[in-house]
């Protein structure tokens, strides 16, 4: 149970591991809001650099920021313990390593007078190393129902992100209590943002994108090879079933619920070639022919509105119905691109066309 407290309007929560490099350039952009109506909850999950000494040097310096000090656990499992602790009326979270534009928390704030169960913004994917940024756009909805925000959030690929949404504490606080599901990494923000949803009664999308998702090049959990990753995939499939099916979405929305899956399926595909880690062929192609005798992939392929390049050319090999193309093609446009890049960008603008 969350105990809210009638001073604090907005709990942010902020996941902190190894992160000394960063982490002052992120919590100096929450303080650089005129309310003062909010706690920032650093959550030091067991970090071996100097991020405790800064995350403490901070909650000594201001009043509404504390710590709490952990063994590592994970970013589900500190966001957690965020939770547990918090004290607004609502909760927002922000990677160490990302930043927010001026004004976010005011905006959050006055926006939180809808009473909206969660309220949804556009965010901003910033490229350290090349300095590109783009922001997504989210279409504007005032307290829609969850059925509609999830189709529209689906739509913008931003219904996953817990970063980019402020969720109200008595929605997280209803029985069974939504917290990260530990040991689902890295989907844990997929089940979460499900279970909400699924909660949910009034929602409100704002295009107005406050958030910056800095892109570093640095190894990520979305990114290392999982031994697993398809069964792990499979759960995350069921997760957004089971969200589409309470929702009323799963028959009129089946595209966009196709085209959902259909990205589970092919991230699979990578994994089994990544470098130091290649599945061997007798595995490789068990995948390849359960999928090609799954109907429910065949369903999903045939409806799914694809726009994705990449996911258009799975969709073609797929079609082929051959284990053997399939894995020759990618056999050699993934060792292009884990032993040479710019061959492998070359082969990327052919896959493209």
């Amino acid at each position: 149970m969350i105990v809210i407290s009638a001073k604090i309007k907005l709990s942010v929560i902020v996941p902190v591991y190894n992160a000394e490099k960063y982490l002052s350039g992120c919590v100096d952009s929450l303080l650089q809001n005129q309310t003062k109506e909010f706690e920032i909850v650093l959550v030091d999950d067991g970090s071996s650099d100097g991020s405790r000494a800064i995350c403490d040097a901070y909650a000594s310096k201001y009043e509404n920021i504390r710590v709490i000090h952990q063994d590592n656990g994970g970013a589900g499992s500190a966001r957690n313990a965020g939770i547990a602790v918090a004290r607004g009326r609502y909760l927002t979270f922000i990677d160490a390593d990302d930043t927010l534009e001026a004004g976010y928390l005011d905006a959050a704030v006055r926006y939180m007078e809808r009473d909206d169960d969660i309220v949804a913004f556009p965010y901003m994917t910033e490229y350290s190393q090349t300095g590109e940024r783009h922001v997504k756009e989210l279409r504007e909805a005032a307290s829609v129902g969850a059925d509609e925000a999830v189709r529209l959030l689906e739509q913008s690929g931003m219904l996953n992100m817990p970063t980019n949404k402020l969720y109200k504490s008595a929605l997280l606080s209803q029985e069974p209590m939504t917290v990260f599901l530990a040991g689902t990494e890295p989907g844990e923000d997929l089940i979460f943002n499900c279970e909400c949803f699924m909660k949910a009664k009034k929602v409100s999308l704002i295009n107005e994108a406050y958030y910056h998702w800095i892109r570093r090049g640095e190894d990520t959990l979305s990114n290392r090879f999982r031994d697993d990753l398809f069964e792990r995939n499979r759960m995350f499939i069921d997760y957004r079933n089971r969200l589409y099916r309470t929702l009323g979405m799963e028959e009129t929305d089946f595209a966009l619920l196709s085209k959902g899956n259909l990205g589970y399926i092919f991230a699979c595909v990578p994994n089994m070639y990544r470098k130091g880690h290649v599945f061997k062929k007798s595995r490789r192609m068990a995948f390849y022919r359960d999928i090609l005798g799954s109907e429910e992939v065949a369903c999903w392929v045939e409806n799914a509105a694809v726009d994705y390049r990449l996911h258009q050319r799975f969709i073609k090999l797929y079609r082929s119905g051959s284990p053997g193309r399939m894995d020759v093609y990618y056999r050699t446009a993934l060792w292009a691109r884990n032993n040479f890049d710019g061959l492998w960008q070359n082969i990327r603008k052919r896959m493209s066309k």
